[in-house]
């Protein structure tokens, strides 16, 4: 690149911004703000839209006997859930009828079975009104039981949703220990999001 002139000249004993500096500075000048400008800018966001797959689980722990009084097996099933807490740092958060739990469905019950395919798919919507909130998914673990109440085999909560487009991918998540009695094993799966953006609406500067 060449040599940049004298940004200032004297002139009858006055300083003066140099007319070929100018010239310089149009050819061979750094970008100026308007070129970054250029980049579009994103439209706001309306809503974010979540697909669950809960797949397979592997190695669950065994809740109904067999002849002999031994654990044998189960037939487990899962519930899922979201769930929307307020931040931290409002007067909501300490208000318990402000945390907000959504039951979005639950898989089919594989009978007899501690390494279940489910194969279950299903999707929610979150407004951009949420979005201060910390957003989780919860996948409870039952075996059903046609007797008496279903016996609960363990829970499985995912970090905070990121308002984000993902592909996501497919994931093994360890059943938590302590969130059931005699916990075990593992389930898998596939979480994708993408955002909605209002169309037409120009964005705030």
């Amino acid at each position: 690149m060449a040599q940049a002139p004298r940004k200032f000249i004297q002139k009858n004993g006055v300083n003066m911004l140099n007319p070929d500096y100018l010239k310089w500075k149009k050819k061979h000048g750094t970008p100026s703000s308007t070129a970054a400008a250029a980049v579009p800018l994103l439209a706001p966001i309306e809503k974010i839209n979540i697909d669950i797959h809960v797949l397979q689980g592997s190695k669950l722990v065994a809740k109904d006997r067999n002849m002999f009084g031994k654990r044998v097996s189960s037939d487990p099933y899962v519930l899922l859930s979201l769930t929307c807490t307020p931040p931290t740092n409002t007067p909501d958060y300490k208000d318990k009828s402000k945390h907000h739990k959504f039951e979005l469905g639950r898989t089919e019950t594989v009978k007899k079975n501690l390494s279940p395919t489910w194969n279950f798919t299903t999707k929610c919507v979150i407004p951009y009104t949420r979005m201060s909130e910390t957003i989780r998914l919860a996948f409870e673990i039952f075996d059903e039981d046609k007797m008496s109440s279903d016996d609960p085999m363990g829970i499985v909560t995912l970090p905070a949703l990121e308002w984000k487009d993902s592909a996501g991918s497919t994931v093994w998540y360890e059943v938590a220990k302590g969130s059931a009695k005699d916990v075990s094993g593992k389930i898998q799966l596939k979480i994708q999001t993408s955002l909605d953006r209002l169309q037409g609406v120009k964005p705030y500067c």
